[in-house]
């Protein structure tokens, strides 16, 4: 039995159990039948993709990437062994080195980091990803050296189209715009970068600011939408050539 047909079978199951009200009494066995059913995806590799409500390509995305590897870290990831904390990020290092389209040296991840397929995210050298951030990779995602990226920071690579009433808005599409970030930055907590914007080197986001458009070098920048709020000056004796 394949992946597809075994959540099928399980999915009417329950909603006769529900609809009988017998789920009480038999969820036990209910949810050992789930169990078996991630223990077939982790044997045979292969996961039914659900269709995109957005028409925005998502599933074809995820089937062109490395779909199981993405998967099991987003299982992993729900396991207590992800708190292990010295042992998930490595673990989580050799994922990124098959599922990114590059990832330098020493980056972190930390727990339940989410990302579209991975196959457009360029990660430079010592890059950081705190807990709860989201990357969406449906267009191209590039982050330079040792940037930081603080809990729950989200990257947006996509827009939705809004114009066209002659449908409803979920089916209007998306636009893919691609996102730059320099090196040495930092996404302050809950920071949203939207699609399109580029970061320069050495840029500082504040905690809860949204980013929506392009940031120049050495900049502070807070707000919704952000603004720059200072330009940063280098310690004497420390500036780069």
């Amino acid at each position: 039995m394949d992946t597809s047909t075994a959540q099928s079978e399980l999915l009417a199951e329950f909603a006769e159990l529900v609809a009988d009200d017998e789920l009480p009494g038999r969820a036990d066995d209910f949810m050992a039948r789930t169990a078996a059913m991630v223990d077939l995806f982790f044997r045979t590799g292969s996961f039914t993709v659900a269709d995109d409500p957005f028409e925005g390509g998502d599933k074809e995305l995820a089937l062109d990437s490395h779909l199981f590897y993405v998967m099991f870290w987003r299982m992993f990831d729900q396991t207590p062994a992800a708190l292990i904390q010295d042992f998930a990020i490595r673990l989580r290092r050799i994922l990124a080195k098959k599922i990114f389209k590059s990832v330098g040296d020493d980056v972190i991840f930390h727990h339940n980091v989410l990302f579209s397929s991975g196959k457009n995210i360029e990660l430079g050298n010592g890059v950081f990803v705190n807990r709860h951030v989201m990357l969406d990779d449906r267009g191209p995602l590039t982050v330079g050296d040792h940037t930081v990226m603080a809990a729950g920071t989200i990257i947006e690579t996509h827009t939705h189209r809004y114009q066209d009433f002659s449908v409803p808005l979920p089916l209007g599409g998306r636009d893919m715009l691609p996102v730059h970030i320099g090196s040495n930055c930092l996404l302050g907590y809950n920071a949203v970068i939207l699609a399109g914007v580029t970061l320069g080197d050495r840029v500082i986001v504040a905690s809860n600011a949204v980013v929506t458009k392009d940031v120049p070098d050495r900049s502070i920048v807070g707000g919704v939408p952000a603004k720059i709020i200072k330009e940063i000056e280098p310690l004497p004796g420390t500036d780069s050539p």
